[in-house]
């Protein structure tokens, strides 16, 4: 068994906050904001719409075509989708860079 810094994750994950549009059935269509991304998947941060563990949902994400997912788990403020298929690492790379947010404590001015 190989160990890696990503804990059991295939993909390591890149802290975004990103806009996105999430459609659940042809009609059923909503704004989600993205917390990180992968090759594997996303989460869904702060949504006020109510997921179901196996559901299939469909994301639009920047610049690229819809994505298909299935939601694999649930906290009260997040949720976690896995991609059906993955996406490009180029890609991740280019939306980690465009949207990525510092994680960490805050920096202090000096005055």
């Amino acid at each position: 068994m190989q160990d890696n810094d990503n804990g059991d994750r295939l993909n390591a994950r890149r802290t975004v906050l990103l806009q996105a549009r999430c459609r659940k059935t042809r009609w059923h269509v909503f704004p989600v904001e993205l917390g990180d991304i992968s090759q594997g998947g996303c989460s869904i941060v702060g949504s006020s719409e109510s997921f179901a563990c196996g559901e299939h949902v469909q994301l639009r994400v920047a610049h690229l075509k819809p994505i298909e997912a299935e939601v694999r788990w649930l906290l009260p403020d997040k949720v976690g989708v896995e991609f059906r298929t993955a996406l490009k690492a180029s890609v991740i790379e280019e939306l980690g860079e465009t949207y990525s947010i510092a994680v960490g404590p805050a920096s202090q001015a000096s005055g």
